[in-house]
């Protein structure tokens, strides 16, 4: 117990290795900076020039957004350790209660996102509870069925468009401006806001992990008995990973509605939480930049497949081919995913 508190006094300084290719993290962040501004705002400096397809800048709002989830996710598959396939469930959380507040009480998009964490948060306590008592497969189980509940309840709630979903969510505004027209196109803005949601949180892990809950985080992932026996409160420290947990993805779900104007119960799909925990497990766990990595390959790939289909005139979707083959491959030559780092 006293080596245990010696050890969490003090939080050390970030490696360079924890960020990108050897940078630290003021010179990761400022070169990603540039890059996004290069990207958002080329077309303005190119007179007469569409330099950057619309289309292609959707694609990058939709890997940001998935970044800000698989780094939520992360908290749980990769620092604590445990397999979770209902972290969909927040993320329709958040969207719905956003969609939810915007359209029917004309609330502000920027008051519903602390709204939508506040329920997240709350309703990821009995999951966590249950994630006391149980592991492995039976804890997977439980999480699905926490996202095929909420599922089913979008689905017959009349309120809310049953499968139909809910149209109409309006564009926020930043400073009296919409965010969709902050650039050349209307998606800049969303670009720039969730880049630098996607740096807090970074930044944000980047410390918790180099912190006593980090290490204590460690100690329940590498083995949970001996936690304990280090006077380690398990309980207190898997709860507060999910709940962490599932107010990051909560936020990324009050962005989607606000984004896509459209809030369904596809949101809460089994396919939803795969998705993201696939994405988690090729970019790397317990690695911020592997997080951010596998958002983009697994967003970007599909797109460029579909293209590839389209051109090709294929009777069927050369991706679903790949997406499998992928998942062998990572499994048999890099477990511990792109970027993460391998299993002691």
């Amino acid at each position: 117990m006293k080596k245990w508190k010696e050890k969490t006094k003090s939080v050390p300084g970030g490696k360079k290795s924890d960020w990108l290719f050897g940078m630290s993290g003021r010179t990761t962040f400022l070169a990603a900076l540039i890059l996004v501004l290069v990207f958002c705002f080329a077309d303005a400096v190119v007179p007469g020039g569409k330099l950057i397809p619309t289309y292609a800048k959707h694609i990058v709002v939709s890997c940001l957004i998935y970044a800000i989830l698989t780094l939520g996710l992360d908290f749980v598959a990769g620092y604590v350790g445990q397999v979770s396939l209902g972290h969909a469930a927040f993320f329709g959380l958040g969207a719905y209660v956003t969609g939810s507040l915007s359209v029917f009480f004309g609330m502000n998009f920027w008051l519903t996102i602390p709204i939508g964490m506040a329920i997240s948060g709350i309703l990821s306590v009995p999951l966590a509870f249950a994630s006391q008592k149980v592991k492995g497969p039976f804890l997977v189980v439980i999480t699905y069925g926490f996202c095929e509940i909420l599922r089913y309840v979008a689905i017959n709630t009349p309120a809310w468009g049953g499968t139909s979903g809910l149209p109409g969510i309006k564009t926020p505004s930043l400073f009296g401006l919409k965010i969709s027209k902050i650039g050349p196109s209307n998606k800049d803005g969303y670009i720039l806001i969730l880049f630098a949601i996607v740096a807090f949180l970074a930044f944000f892990t980047w410390r918790l992990v180099k912190s006593r809950i980090g290490y204590a985080f460690s100690a329940i992932r590498e083995d949970e008995i001996a936690a304990v026996a280090m006077g380690i409160n398990t309980k207190y420290y898997k709860l507060l990973a999910i709940v962490i947990s599932a107010c990051i993805c909560s936020v990324a779900g009050s962005f989607q509605a606000v984004f896509a104007s459209f809030i369904s119960p596809e949101l809460f799909a089994s396919t939803q939480s795969i998705s993201i925990f696939t994405m988690v497990v090729v970019g790397g766990r317990r690695s911020i930049i592997g997080m951010i990595l596998g958002a983009g390959l697994m967003t970007i790939l599909p797109e460029l497949f579909r293209m590839v289909q389209q051109l090709l005139s294929l009777p069927f979707d050369p991706w679903m081919i790949l997406y499998g083959l992928i998942l062998i491959v990572m499994m048999r030559f890099r477990p511990q995913g792109i970027w993460g780092k391998a299993e002691k």
